[in-house]
């Protein structure tokens, strides 16, 4: 039994595991959704996949500019070399990476384009709470080895509860993984219970409203120098206010009609050759 549990603990328990997972649920449920709301799935589901490239470069990016102010306020050597090969990940660049990528996708190649988004904005935030239980259940490298030890950051807690937890710390990645959940939950009830074309779209807007002012307040918690950061702010505060920033603005701009309201979703004729669950069928004559 305790050959197993390590097995399982080491090997299995491990960020890249619950990413992966988090990946396959995020796009199986964008799969189902566009079934159920006949969206082109031929198109957006691989334009999705493609968005992913830009993911992982905004991922890293972010994580190597992150690391560079955590090295700055230390006084440390600060090499392109050194920030490429220890510096980690930082999802509010995958998920910028992520979104850019797409919205040049979908404006050139996709027809319904308020309803590609608002499937987007339900599939993130459940990619995102696998990936968050990962970041927890995590491997390290140390002094050149792999080995199992929980990426917990957090404040230091005491009492009974407190020895539940790796080193005894608020486990904010648990934390931030249940709100994705529930985030995401609030999402789908939100996207299968419209039924007025006008107003698809607007869950993208939800969405970078709700995480960002969520992140903010967490990362008071989280206890991460290694992040690093600007202006006493962790680096992710800052990014996420710059996100309600842009949001906010482009609100305003929409308000004062500086932007225009997007069109509403035009038909798409090629819907009916990739509806499975077509029930008008013709069928067989005996």
């Amino acid at each position: 039994m305790e050959a197993i549990g390590t097995f399982f603990t080491e090997h299995v328990l491990t960020y890249g595991t619950f990413a992966a997972l988090g990946i396959v649920a995020a796009f199986v449920c964008a799969l189902l959704l566009c079934f159920h709301l006949k969206q082109n799935w031929v198109r957006q589901i691989p334009l999705m996949l493609l968005s992913l490239i830009g993911l992982v470069v905004g991922a890293k990016l972010f994580g190597m500019i992150s690391y560079e102010s955590y090295l700055r306020s230390v006084g440390a050597t600060i090499t392109l070399e050194i920030l490429f090969n220890n510096s980690g990940i930082v999802f509010y660049g995958g998920l910028l990476g992520y979104f850019g990528m797409m919205a040049l996708l979908f404006w050139k190649l996709l027809k319904k384009k308020r309803l590609a988004w608002d499937i987007v904005a339900v599939s993130t935030p459940l990619f995102h709470g696998f990936a968050r239980i990962g970041c927890y259940f995590g491997h390290e490298v140390v002094n050149g080895e792999l080995v199992w030890q929980p990426c917990c950051y957090g404040i230091r807690m005491h009492g009974a509860l407190a020895s539940h937890f790796w080193d005894s710390r608020l486990p904010t990645q648990l934390i931030e993984s249940a709100f994705n959940f529930v985030l995401f939950g609030v999402l789908l009830y939100l996207i299968l219970s419209n039924k007025k074309e006008e107003r698809r779209g607007n869950l993208i807007g939800i969405y970078l409203i709700a995480y960002p002012v969520f992140r903010f307040i967490i990362e008071f918690f989280r206890d991460d120098e290694v992040r690093g950061g600007y202006f006493g702010l962790a680096f992710s505060q800052i990014v996420s206010l710059l996100i309600l920033f842009g949001v906010a603005l482009f609100l305003i701009l929409r308000q004062k009609g500086v932007i225009k309201h997007a069109p509403i979703d035009p038909e798409d004729p090629e819907i009916e050759k990739y509806d499975l669950f077509r029930s008008d069928k013709p069928s067989e004559q005996s």
